[in-house]
């Protein structure tokens, strides 16, 4: 069982490494793209430190994989993997044209939104969670505060903007 959880935990740290090389990115020329120091690379890869979310996000976007594959599935030469954009297209479908004219659009979208607002409220109660368990609080943990306030912020901000455009889709189809 022991070995089961530890090769779950080296996956992620075996796919940074695995794409950096495929890519022909040294850890000086990834540190770069990602705006972090080489010595963040190394950990990640020796499985010392995991990356905060911003880089996971960076390092699905920048290898064009699905952000589940990089975290949860060893990425093989020759594996067929799930990419970048097909995460949110799981999610919540591709993106499309609405006609505020037809009732069934405009259900699917306030469907749709009803969902997003599901994923960023869990997102903002994690990351509150998170936020208020830091103890010791150091520059850097003051920096993770800072991080944190931020993304909830943002959290806040387009759940506000995502219930107005159903609220005026709404309006509109009620005049």
């Amino acid at each position: 069982m022991e070995a089961k959880i530890e090769e779950k935990e080296n996956i992620l740290s075996h796919n940074i490494k695995y794409l950096r090389k495929i890519n022909k990115f040294s850890q000086e020329e990834l540190a770069t793209k990602l705006d972090i120091k080489r010595s963040n690379i190394a950990a990640y890869e020796s499985k010392n430190v995991e990356p905060r979310l911003r880089i996971i996000l960076e390092l699905a976007r920048l290898f064009n994989v699905s952000v589940k594959t990089l975290i949860e599935s060893k990425i093989e030469t020759g594996a067929e993997t799930p990419k970048f954009a097909d995460d949110a297209t799981q999610q919540f479908g591709t993106a499309q044209e609405l006609d505020v004219e037809d009732n069934n659009d405009v259900a699917k979208f306030i469907t749709k939104s009803i969902k997003i607002r599901k994923v960023l409220e869990g997102f903002k109660s994690f990351y509150t969670f998170k936020k208020n368990s830091i103890t010791n609080r150091t520059p850097d943990k003051e920096k993770l505060i800072f991080d944190i306030d931020n993304f909830i912020q943002l959290m806040e901000h387009l759940l506000n903007y995502n219930e107005s455009v159903i609220k005026a889709i709404s309006n509109k189809n009620q005049a």
